[in-house]
């Protein structure tokens, strides 16, 4: 109605403009003529008035946004993206988008790239320390429930500052304050930051949001706790580092031990196999000796088994030396041959039975 009540307004002051210029460049000219001048200015009134209807008759809307139609103050319809044609001056529409919309706070807003810029927020650690945090919120707004964020928030900024900016700030405080400082300041902030994102996606959902990402960038503390803090931390590098030395001397003595053991286990290995080469030298000659002993008796038992029996044979001989006659027993044949002492003792040979005559 506003709209309606503003393009009436200009056009019919634009139309009283009109007029009047009309009416006094007549009247210099000595034959003013008012009527002509007014009719002028309601013309004027009239053809703003409908270019100004023309104007307001249709919406365009942008690709990832929808428009809220009202009508009197009353929700009549949602536009999606492209050109929609509505009443003129009476049905007024409310903008929102859908793609993601990107919230954060930081040390200087004014650096910030956001589309939404906020200050970091100030808390304390369950320890009582003192800090400041600062983190990022992407979220989007449910088409569907377009009607729903008009007739309870309002439009987008509006919604930034009551859900999106409030809840935030009050979720972050106090769930921080459920940490130590020493959580918070070692990194160890997922915990903190899956609370805070769970609690903060359950309160967008009622609201029509949808969030997209929650992110803790940075814990901010006083420097007097990051000097303690790092003090400390340099304190117990010092530890580590003199522990690190005390293990590579005991290692080094272990080593020196175990490689003297070694040498020790070495050279007793040695002298026993010095031992045991000495043991088995003499074992191979004494071995050697006796086999040299049995063949040399061996020989000498065959030797003296050679000497008996002829010293057997010697012995008959001289003994038939000994008690012969002197007289040569004659052979009885033809051939009057003799027989000697000797072979008085010897076996005769057999002598072959006379052929037969025929």
């Amino acid at each position: 109605m506003g709209s309606l009540v503003g393009a009436f307004v200009t056009a019919l002051a634009v139309g009283i403009v009109v007029a009047i210029l009309i009416g006094a460049a007549t009247a210099r000219r000595g034959h003013g003529n008012y009527r002509s001048a007014s009719i002028a200015g309601l013309v004027v009134t009239l053809l703003m008035f409908l270019g100004a209807a023309v104007m307001d008759s249709f919406t365009q809307v942008e690709a990832g946004s929808v428009a809220v139609v009202k009508q009197f103050g009353q929700v009549v319809g949602v536009f999606n993206p492209g050109l929609n044609w509505k009443a003129p001056f009476i049905q007024q529409t409310v903008l929102y988008r859908t793609q993601e919309i990107l919230y954060e706070t930081s040390e200087d807003p004014k650096t910030s790239q956001a589309d939404y810029k906020d200050v970091e927020v100030d808390t304390a650690t369950a320890d009582g320390q003192q800090i400041l945090a600062r983190y990022t919120i992407r979220f989007r707004i449910d088409p569907t429930k377009a009607t729903d964020i008009v007739n309870n928030l309002g439009t987008e900024a509006e919604v930034v500052e009551k859900v999106i900016k409030a809840n935030s700030r009050v979720h972050v405080r106090n769930i921080l304050k459920q940490h130590t400082a020493t959580d918070l300041y070692s990194g160890n902030v997922e915990k903190a930051q899956e609370d805070i994102r769970a609690r903060l996606e359950t309160e967008f959902t009622k609201e029509g949001l949808q969030l997209v990402f929650f992110g803790l960038r940075s814990i901010h503390f006083e420097d007097d706790y990051r000097k303690a803090v790092e003090q400390k931390q340099i304190e117990k590098e010092n530890i580590t580092t003199k522990e690190n030395l005390a293990k590579q001397a005991e290692f080094e003595k272990q080593r020196t031990i175990t490689q003297a053991q070694g040498e020790a286990e070495r050279q007793r290995l040695e002298r026993i196999g010095v031992a045991e080469g000495e043991a088995e030298s003499i074992r191979v000659k004494a071995i050697a000796d006796a086999e040299a002993t049995r063949i040399k008796a061996q020989a000498q038992a065959e030797a003296n088994k050679l000497i008996s029996q002829s010293l057997d044979a010697n012995v008959i001989s001289w003994q038939a030396i000994q008690s012969w006659s002197g007289n040569y027993p004659m052979v009885l044949g033809g051939g009057g041959s003799y027989i000697l002492p000797g072979e008085l003792f010897t076996q005769p040979a057999a002598t072959p039975a006379p052929t037969p005559k025929p």
